[in-house]
């Protein structure tokens, strides 16, 4: 069995319990036999000193300086009654041990210079004069007890400055898990609306030429129809895709790892279909841009398109370039309503995605128009183009 263990297993002892046999077994240490000790005579005032003393010994804990002067005063009294010899002292040593454990040094060495002097000049006095034989053992015994108090002090503080920094690192873990926690549900809150935002617009849109349509013209109706069941179907498909990816976010659907500049051409086509006419232009090899700043340039553009067919007239303009080191994208449109100032949450979370690859995005109305711009760089930081 290890210190560890046995140390463990002391303090699995209640403290009454172990104080009392503390006290007991110094208490029997003045019944030692030894062969020559200071003093000839066991007297009665001596046997009620050494149960004054063992009673003192049960409160060490609770009065430490008041036990270690009494214990003082007691040992230089049993001096003169009992017979003692160098393992008597064991209960003073407790006394000097508990003081020193709970002080600093500075105070632990002056009590115990103290306490060495008292019990030595209190033997001197019994045998007349100070010899080392009884003043060197005494004052080794002493310091050996301050030592270790202070040894004991130290561990402990020691421990419990371990168990603090494991609570802190606890709680820090905690809170960054809380953390982790939020950011992923604003990430699939910004994903959802990604996903839904511009289809859910197309289907109402389309509802409202259905109803206007259906009784005059019923094609344009039909066309309508079709319209908001095309949508109705890719956005179930695209929430679909992003259940998954939270399902399993090491394996992403292709339907999602898809999106990005190269595809484009296919989201002008599925506005152009919900009526907005946009002028498109876009130049550079997509295939140079990361994949992360790729999905989120679409989003960019998915977003700046939707809000064109939204509030828009029905026109706009989307220039990509994709430069050495940047890719630049800008989208405009005339605006209808003049007090649009562009402050949904679709914008907020575009800005968001561009922050995420440390891109920059700037959106508001100039000149009569409200224009979506943002520079998102080649490859996403941290890797290599």
């Amino acid at each position: 069995m290890n210190q560890a263990t046995d140390a463990s297993l002391l303090a699995r002892v209640p403290t009454p319990v172990r104080e009392t046999l503390v006290a007991l077994f110094a208490g029997l240490a003045f019944f030692v036999p030894i062969t020559k000790g200071l003093g000839e005579e066991r007297t009665p005032l001596g046997y009620v000193l050494i149960g004054v003393f063992t009673a003192l010994l049960l409160v060490r804990t609770r009065f430490p300086w008041v036990v270690l002067a009494g214990a003082v005063a007691l040992q230089c009294a049993l001096v003169l009654t009992f017979t003692t010899t160098p393992v008597s002292t064991l209960g003073l040593l407790i006394a000097v041990y508990t003081v020193s454990a709970r002080n600093p040094w500075r105070i632990a060495i002056s009590m115990g210079v103290l306490v060495a002097a008292a019990l030595v000049t209190a033997i001197g006095a019994i045998i007349g004069s100070l010899t080392a034989q009884y003043g060197i053992p005494v004052t080794v015994q002493v310091a050996l007890a301050v030592a270790l108090g202070q040894t004991a002090r130290i561990r402990g503080a020691y421990i419990a400055e371990i168990t603090d920094r494991a609570l802190r690192a606890e709680a820090t873990r905690e809170a960054e898990a809380r953390r982790r926690v939020a950011e992923d549900r604003l990430r699939i809150a910004r994903d959802l609306h990604d996903a839904v935002a511009h289809q859910i617009t197309v289907i109402s849109l389309n509802a409202g030429v259905a109803s206007a349509a259906i009784a005059d013209r019923p094609d344009a109706a039909r066309e309508a129809l079709h319209t908001i069941r095309e949508s109705s179907r890719m956005v179930l498909r695209e929430i679909g895709d992003m259940l998954a990816t939270l399902r399993s976010p090491d394996e992403a659907p292709e339907a999602i790892s898809a999106r990005g500049l190269a595809t484009v051409t296919d989201l002008v086509e599925q506005f152009e279909k919900s009526g907005l006419v946009v002028t498109y232009a876009m130049s550079g090899d997509p295939a140079r841009v990361s994949t992360a700043v790729d999905i989120v340039a679409y989003r960019v553009i998915q977003e700046g398109l939707t809000n064109a067919l939204r509030h828009g007239p029905g026109t706009a303009d989307l220039d990509v370039e994709i430069g050495p080191r940047s890719v630049s994208i800008r989208v405009s449109n005339p605006l209808v309503d003049r007090s649009y100032a562009g402050t949904g949450h679709g914008l907020v979370g575009m800005a968001e995605h561009v922050a995420s690859v440390r891109g920059a995005v700037e959106y508001g109305v100039t000149e009569g128009c409200f224009v979506v711009s943002a520079t998102l760089p080649i490859a996403e930081t941290g890797t290599e183009e």
